[in-house]
Formats: structure tokens, sequence, C-alpha cells
């Protein structure tokens, strides 16, 4: 996007893109960067466990410290909760920094905003984003039950330059310091002007869609205006997915999310449920457009945490994203009306209760 009257021009597109859905390949994608990182990096995530995922990046980053880089790390006072204690002191001694994002329980007028993104950027060029938490819970065949299933993206090039001025905002918690390029490329949620533009351009690109909206979210309970424009798009010829998970590490969403079923289903939305594994995917296809990263399609997402979310534009990823969608669809349950009732009965009682607070969830 671009608009003159506010001297705004447009961003190239990526240098290069790269589509990942294995974590292993992930994190040691991510640890290979590190290692060849020349002047900094810049890290966020709202888990960071030290395990046998985090604490060799842990030991990378330092080591990074170490010769020079200069080494910032956010993480979420809840989410790394467990970790916080130990990688202050790590990084710290090896003159890396880390922010606590709205530190548990100290900061209680903040606690329901949590720092959701994932971002990995290096020297400014290059950057991770995506669905990936910094734990080896995501790592497949880890013994300790279903395989996550994710997606995130490797990309290079000036577009980076709007993610280092998100870390920056983030960092020092100034939402002065993102320049008028957001509302053009609207990538973060991180002040209530861009709450409002992310889900005013969502509602525009649903309304526009003419051929398809997939969808994967792995927390599944939009607002109601989302839910009109996607029964209003599927009326008039759209092709729309919405993949959910079957099974949930939120115990109570599956039943939230099947709340929604029987109204989208009525409007000629096919809804289907991935039973191979846990699905933690962040993903919408409109038309030719592809958008992956943390934000899932609930009121958290929209009000509440902090997100990050990037947009594709290589013809051969966007591929690989559609290759997968449909792959994924052969390990999925098709939800229907006729079915829905025979299988769903005690999950949507029980989803009333999630229903009812679903502003905080």
């Amino acid at each position: 996007m671009s608009d003159s009257r506010h001297g705004i021009s447009p961003l190239p597109v990526w240098s290069s893109e790269q589509v990942y859905f294995s974590a292993t390949q992930w994190f040691s994608g991510i640890q290979r960067d590190i290692n060849s990182a020349q002047h900094t990096i810049s890290l966020q995530t709202y888990i960071f466990d030290i395990d046998t995922v985090g604490e060799p990046l842990l030991q990378a980053l330092c080591v990074a410290a170490q010769r020079g880089v200069t080494v910032r790390v956010i993480v979420d006072g809840v989410g790394s909760a467990k970790a916080t204690a130990l990688l202050q002191k790590t990084l710290a001694a090896s003159g890396a920094q880390l922010q606590i994002y709205h530190p548990f329980p100290w900061d209680w007028l903040r606690i329901n905003n949590r720092q959701h993104s994932k971002l990995c950027l290096i020297d400014d060029q290059l950057a991770w984003v995506g669905s990936f938490n910094i734990t080896d819970d995501h790592i497949e065949n880890n013994g300790r039950g279903p395989d996550w299933k994710d997606c995130g993206a490797r990309v290079a090039g000036e577009r980076c330059l709007l993610l280092r001025e998100f870390f920056q905002a983030l960092w020092f918690d100034d939402i002065r310091r993102l320049s008028p390029y957001f509302l053009f490329h609207p990538i973060t949620n991180f002040s209530p002007v861009l709450r409002k533009r992310r889900l005013r351009v969502m509602l525009q690109q649903i309304h526009a869609a003419k051929d398809r909206i997939w969808i994967v979210s792995a927390y599944f309970a939009p607002i109601q205006r989302i839910v009109r424009a996607l029964k209003k798009a599927s009326r008039r010829g759209v092709d729309v997915r919405v993949m959910v998970p079957k099974h949930s590490d939120v115990g109570f969403f599956p039943a939230l999310s099947s709340t929604y079923y029987a109204d989208l289903l009525r409007a000629g939305v096919s809804i289907h449920e991935y039973e191979k594994g846990m699905l933690h995917t962040k993903l919408i296809l409109i038309d030719d457009s592809v958008l992956i990263g943390s934000s899932n399609m609930n009121h958290r997402s929209l009000l509440h945490d902090v997100e990050l979310d990037i947009q594709l534009f290589s013809p051969q990823v966007k591929t690989d994203i559609a290759d997968d969608f449909m792959a994924s669809m052969e390990n999925c349950r098709t939800i229907t009306l006729e079915n829905i009732n025979r299988f769903y009965a005690w999950l949507l009682a029980l989803g009333q209760i999630p229903r009812l607070l679903r502003y905080w969830l």
C-alpha cells in the first residue's frame, strides 16, 4: 500500500522468502543465522523455555553478545515466567539485554495485555516470523504427545526496517517510534489506532475476496463483524474454509470454537478440525494474499495481545502454503450440520461458558 498524500512510498517486496512447517528446521535455521550475526540480534517471543530448544539458542545468543553483537531479547512475563530469572542472569553475564513484558505478578494493571508476537531479526536485514514459540514442545516426535503443527517464514530485504521499528517500539514501550508506514502496512496491533486499522484492512480484504478465504487458527473465536463478513463472502460464492484444532493446549478452546460452527455452516462456510496433532498455525489466505504470524482469529489477538504478522509475496511460497493447507485437509474431520448435533452436543453446551468470557480469551 502507499499514500502519496502522506509521503508514503511503496516498500519493496521481500528480497527472499522461505516458508517453514517443521520446528526442527525452523530452530536449526534461526540458530545458524544467530551464529552468523555481525551487528544486531533482536528477538521477541511469548514463551522461552530453557529446554532442548531454548538452552542452545540461549547459548548462541550469549556467544554472539560476547563477540560484540548487540543482543536484545523481549519475553512475555507470563508466557516465559518459569525462565525469566535464568534468562536475566545468563544474558546479563554475556552483555546481552533482556526486557520482560508486563512481568507477572507485579504488573496487575496490564496483566491481560501480553506480548504474543514471535520475531528474530538479524542485522536488521533478515527475519524469522511465525507461530513458533521457543520450546521443544513444538519439536516433531518429542515423545510427549501429538506433534504440533506450526508455520513461519524467513524473509530478507529492506522491508525488515518495519520489523526493526516494531521491535524498537516494543523495547521502549513507545508507539511514537512507529512511522506512518505502519498505517499502510499494518503488520502489528501495537496501538489502539493500529488495532482498528488491522481490523478494517482485514474486513476490506474479506469483503473484496473473489475466489477463496482460507483460515487456519489455533484459537478460533472471532468477533461478530468478522463472522458476518465470512458469511457474506460464502453466500456470494467465495470458497471460505476454516481449519481449527480438535485438540488444544488451551483445553476449553475447542468447546468455545464449536459454538460458532452452526452459524457459519448454515452460510456455507466449511469447517475442518485438524486431528493429527496440535494445530498451532496462524494463517490467512485471501485470494492471492497470504498473511502469517502470531495472530489468532480471536478476541485476545484483536483486542489485548501484541501480535506480529507479515505478508508474503513469492508465488512459490504461496503455492507451498496452499499445498500444505490442502494436505492438512486430509488429516481433518469435516464438520457438517448433519454430524454437529451427533458429535458435538456436549461440546456446544460446555462452550457456552467460555463464550460468555470470549472478550478476555
